[in-house]
């Protein structure tokens, strides 16, 4: 864990130093979370999908992390009836329960992984896409206030 958190912030330092000062800040902001600086920058599509991977990585390492609990309790109970069966029937039925939650348990374990690795893999691109391909888009329509109101104003470009 300490390795990823290294990787991440030696990410996002390398990818800073090669923006510009606008391009920067959306840079942070994509830092912060992915897609933010996206959205920032008027691209939000891309937003759309690195906010989205982000939020379907993390939701289901949380799921998966509290099954993965969930399976280590049941096996150490499991563990715990095998050690005290005192009839081989008893013993040979709780090892075959046994060994199916450590089955479980480490078949949740892999899933929870790949959901970690799902997540930073998407918050690496995310940084990379702000600091490789960063151009603000002008906004299709622009709102600007005035004493009486506010002027709407359309742009259009080739």
């Amino acid at each position: 864990m300490k390795r990823i958190l290294a990787a991440m912030l030696v990410a996002a330092a390398l990818a800073g130093a090669a923006a510009n000062a606008r391009a920067g800040e959306n840079l942070w902001y994509s830092v912060f979370f992915p897609g933010w600086g996206q959205t920032r920058a008027g691209h939000y599509g891309r937003a759309a999908l690195f906010a989205g991977g982000e939020v379907v990585s993390l939701v289901a390492f949380v799921i998966s992390d509290v099954q993965y609990d969930r399976a280590v309790e049941q096996y150490d109970r499991a563990k715990a009836a095998y050690l005290g069966a005192t009839y081989i029937g008893d013993a040979a039925r709780q090892y075959d329960v046994m060994r199916e939650k450590w089955d479980d348990a480490e078949s949740l374990h892999r899933f929870r992984q790949a959901a970690l690795g799902a997540a930073v893999g998407v918050w690496v691109v995310n940084i990379v896409d702000r600091a490789l391909f960063d151009e603000t888009r002008v906004p299709p329509l622009a709102f600007a206030p005035r004493r009486d109101g506010f002027t709407v104003m359309a742009s259009l470009s080739f």
